[in-house]
């Protein structure tokens, strides 16, 4: 119990860092750049790489040396575009980090007081660390490969297979426990208001 009370503190201490209105703020900011990066960035850039015939989901997907070298080979031609497209990733993940704890920091700071439901929050702050990391280092794979097309290690194939893989998992995770959060967080708080007005007196 002590270890769990340890790995969650410093997400307690960045939830209670700010006010709700203002993670609401950054929730906001982090949700319109979140958007944005897949409206503006993602889709014109994926749009013009895959004139080449992959994309760079063929390249993550892709287990073998000889699968990996046709795709870095069609890539040639949109060579810019696959790297904007990494730069943009990480943006997305920073994006996605900040909305996902800001919106757990608020349902944090609403479930305060009820030991067991606070957990939700907390639980989903771990998910999303763990999430964005793989995510970091899926896209961190991918650069070193086609930034290195001839003489990459064939080690980094499998390390970005095994990060795409995981990233998944704790992602087919992560996005209902926020769910769950701020479903259960909303649901406290219009208790808490029916129940203060209904006290109060008349």
């Amino acid at each position: 119990m002590r270890l769990l009370d340890t790995l969650v503190r410093p997400f307690e201490r960045y939830a209670d860092a700010l006010s709700v209105r203002t993670h609401g703020v950054v929730a906001a900011v982090s949700f319109c750049t979140f958007v944005g990066v897949i409206a503006l960035g993602f889709v014109p850039v994926t749009r013009r790489i895959e004139t080449s015939g992959y994309s760079t989901a063929d390249l993550q997907a892709a287990t073998t040396r000889a699968e990996v070298d046709a795709i870095l080979q069609a890539f040639e031609p949109v060579m810019r575009s696959v790297m904007l497209l990494s730069v943009l990733d990480y943006l997305f993940i920073i994006a996605g980090f900040l909305l996902f704890f800001s919106l757990h920091s608020i349902a944090l700071q609403t479930l305060a007081g009820h030991d067991r439901l606070v957990l939700l929050p907390k639980v989903g702050m771990g998910l999303t660390v763990l999430s964005r990391l793989l995510d970091s280092l899926e896209n961190f794979w991918v650069i070193l490969i086609y930034t290195n097309p001839d003489e990459y290690a064939t080690l980094l194939i499998g390390l970005m297979n095994a990060s795409e893989s995981l990233k998944w998992m704790v992602v087919g995770v992560e996005y209902p426990t926020l769910a769950v959060s701020v479903a259960v967080a909303l649901l406290v708080r219009f208790t808490s208001l029916f129940d203060s007005r209904s006290n109060s007196p008349r």
